[in-house]
C-alpha cells in the first residue's frame, strides 16, 4: 500500500506533518507521496509560488522516512487527480488517494472522476466538524476508508494571521516563511 496525500500546502502546518504521522501508523505504508499541487490550481485564493510551497513542504517531511515528496504537479496545465495517480502508478503500486471530506463532497465535477473512482481507493479525511455525505459516496460507486483527524490548526488561520499562528508550523517552515517574507499581506 501507498498513499498519495496532495494539497496545496499553503503553507504546510503541524496540522499536515500530524496528518502524515498519523496516516502511517493507522495503515502501515511503504510510503506516503506527498503531492503539493502546481502553480496551476488558480482558483485558491492567495497561493504563494509552487517553487516555494515544494520547498516548505520538503522542509516538513525532512525527517520522516516514509514520506517522499513528488513534484509531479509543477507543470503548466491542470490534468486532475487521475491524471497525477496514473503517473505516480507508473513507479508505485496499490496506491490510495487521501483525500479530505471537505474536498470529496464536489467529487462528481472532477476531471475524470469516474476513471478515478474506478481505478482507485480513497482515504476520506473526516473532521469533527464535518459530516461525510455517505449516500452522495455510495451513489457515485466510490470504494473508501474514513480516517478521522481533527486539530484546530489551518494553513487559512497561518495566512490570515502569521504573527498569531506561527506556532502552528514546523520551525523550518516557519524560519524559510520569515526568510522569504511569504503570507505577510493576507487579509
Amino acid at each position: 500500500m501507498v498513499l498519495v496525500f496532495g494539497g496545496s500546502f499553503n503553507p504546510p502546518t503541524l496540522a499536515h506533518e500530524a496528518i502524515i504521522k498519523k496516516l502511517y501508523i493507522t495503515y502501515k505504508p511503504k510510503k506516503i507521496i506527498i503531492v503539493p499541487t502546481g502553480d496551476f490550481f488558480n482558483w485558491k485564493d492567495n497561493l504563494v509560488p509552487y517553487k516555494d510551497r515544494y520547498h516548505m513542504a520538503s522542509l516538513m517531511v525532512k525527517d520522516l522516512d516514509y514520506a517522499v515528496l513528488s513534484d509531479i504537479e509543477d507543470t503548466k496545465e491542470f490534468l486532475g487527480s487521475y491524471h497525477t495517480l496514473n503517473q505516480l502508478k507508473q513507479s508505485y503500486d496499490n496506491l490510495y488517494f487521501v483525500v479530505g471530506a471537505d474536498h470529496i463532497k464536489s467529487l462528481d465535477q472532477w476531471i475524470d472522476y469516474k476513471k478515478l473512482i474506478r481505478d482507485y481507493q480513497f482515504i476520506i479525511m473526516t473532521r469533527n466538524d464535518y459530516t461525510l455525505d455517505e449516500p452522495y459516496l455510495k451513489k457515485l460507486g466510490v470504494r473508501y476508508e474514513v480516517f478521522n483527524f481533527s486539530s484546530p490548526i489551518s494553513s487559512t488561520k497561518v495566512r490570515q494571521n502569521l504573527k498569531k499562528h506561527l506556532d502552528f508550523l514546523n520551525p523550518l517552515v516557519k524560519d524559510y516563511i520569515l526568510k522569504h517574507n511569504l503570507y505577510q499581506e493576507v487579509k
